[in-house]
């Protein structure tokens, strides 16, 4: 009896703790997301030069824009990539219009370079640091 008690807590205890370094994770993970989110927001704000006024104006705009870009991105109804391309450029060339109406149209199609640029930015750092753990792993399994 003693022995499936101890079983069953022990169990318990693990799960216990499993779920709570999962919720750990997935915290770390939207820090994460949200600073590299105020990064984007900081990196397009210079890159576009919006003033304070333009900004206020322009992220509520963009934050819809992104939204947008992302339900079609995960659209699983569209087989043709093709097509599912040409839907995301529409939904670009509604937005620069949108944005002509915060800034100039020069601006405004800066918008979609400077945020194709950040991601690169992004990119490129991740694989930096995945090159980087990858060359301390050997060090770690030899001692």
């Amino acid at each position: 009896m003693k022995t499936s008690f101890l079983l069953t807590a022990m169990l318990i205890l693990g799960f216990a703790s499993q779920a709570q370094s999962m919720k750990q994770d997935r915290d770390a993970r939207t820090a994460e997301i949200k600073k590299i989110q105020a990064m984007e927001m900081a990196f397009i704000t210079k890159e576009l030069n919006l003033s304070p006024d333009e900004a206020q104006k322009f992220w509520p705009v963009f934050n819809q824009y992104r939204n947008e870009l992302k339900g079609m991105a995960g659209e699983r109804k569209v087989g043709d990539q093709l097509e599912k391309q040409q839907k995301m450029l529409d939904i670009r060339k509604k937005y620069r219009e949108d944005f002509t109406k915060v800034m100039s149209h020069e601006r405004a199609n800066k918008v979609f370079g400077a945020e194709e640029e950040f991601k690169s930015l992004v990119r490129r750092e991740f694989q930096k640091r995945q090159a980087e753990k990858k060359q301390l792993e050997p060090r770690k399994k030899g001692f």
